[in-house]
């Protein structure tokens, strides 16, 4: 509650006097100069006492302001990491998507040289098969041949035997 009453209010009060049996005016001027210097302290004390409130309002005020401030800064610093965060992971989702593709890719090239490979052998196998019978043909030839050529040079060796002469 507000003092409405100032000390210089208490010093100029004017006291009506009665007739009969007044005041002490002495006693009375002392006794308003006391109250006047109390409620003059009192007076500066309350005023200062404001003056310091609102300072303290203001302070408070301030720190409100930083504290919406900082939940602010805060709140943002949590968006912004959890959008890092989610851009992370989904970066990490795309590079192990194209890891997985690369890997199948690589995968399937593996195979399918191994497919071609194992085709070539079967192919040599087969060359190698029908190579071994040509030569086999070959040399059973060659053998019937030099056989067939043995056999005729023993037989012209051999001395003949006079033909008989009615003999064809």
């Amino acid at each position: 509650m507000p003092l409405k009453m100032t000390p210089l209010d208490i010093q100029q009060k004017v006291f009506v006097r009665k007739k009969l049996g007044g005041f002490d005016e002495n006693e009375v001027t002392e006794f308003l100069r006391e109250v006047a210097r109390e409620y003059e302290q009192l007076y500066g004390e309350a005023r200062a006492l404001k003056e310091h409130i609102g300072t303290l309002r203001q302070q408070m005020k301030d720190y409100q302001e930083m504290e919406r401030t900082l939940k602010q800064t805060l709140i943002d610093a949590q968006r912004a990491s959890n959008d890092r965060l989610a851009n992370a992971e989904k970066e990490a989702e795309l590079i192990r998507s194209r890891a997985e593709l690369e890997a199948e890719r690589v995968v399937e090239a593996g195979r399918q040289e191994v497919a071609g490979l194992t085709e070539e052998v079967r192919q040599l196998k087969r060359a190698r098969r029908k190579l071994r019978i040509e030569l086999k043909n070959v040399l059973d030839s060659f053998y019937d041949m030099l056989k067939d050529e043995l056999s005729q040079d023993a037989d012209e060796r051999r001395p003949q035997a006079p033909k008989p002469q009615g003999a064809p």
